[in-house]
């Protein structure tokens, strides 16, 4: 049951652009140390549009302390059912094999894996080097 608010909302390519940008940061900066496994299958139930972390974005969005992240202006004033199925909307449109880039929220999460694992491996790279010396052996 969309209405005219939620409509012109989906329809503003920049503001679900930025919207988007801040669905992929949260879910960098919050959720993938707490998900950190892979996820890559569009139908992983975690990452659906019922699943768990789409809920935990949903909840925390919804929160007016957090919806001036959500920037795009035509979603501005909407009532909460409009707004819920705006954040459902740009949680699926994120997840989607279709979204490109910087936008792709499973990208976004493997370029984070990515860098952890890099990080770790850096760590444990021994800061030392030894020097062997060749002599040849004399008969």
């Amino acid at each position: 049951m969309a209405t005219q608010t939620f409509l012109k909302a989906k329809q503003n390519e920049i503001g679900v652009e930025s919207d988007l940008l801040t669905l992929c940061k949260w879910v960098r900066e919050e959720l993938f140390y707490v998900f950190i496994h892979d996820l890559k299958s569009e139908n992983d139930s975690t990452m659906s549009e019922e699943g768990t972390i789409c809920n935990t974005f949903v909840q925390r969005f919804m929160k007016l302390e957090n919806r001036a992240s959500i920037v795009n202006p035509d979603i501005h004033g909407a009532p909460d059912n409009e707004m819920k199925a705006y954040l459902k909307f740009l949680w699926s449109k994120g997840i989607s094999n279709d979204t490109k880039g910087k936008l792709n929220i499973r990208k976004n999460l493997s370029m984070e894996k990515t860098a952890v694992y890099a990080a770790i491996n850096d760590a444990f790279k021994s800061k030392f080097f030894f020097v062997i010396e060749i002599q040849p052996i004399s008969t």
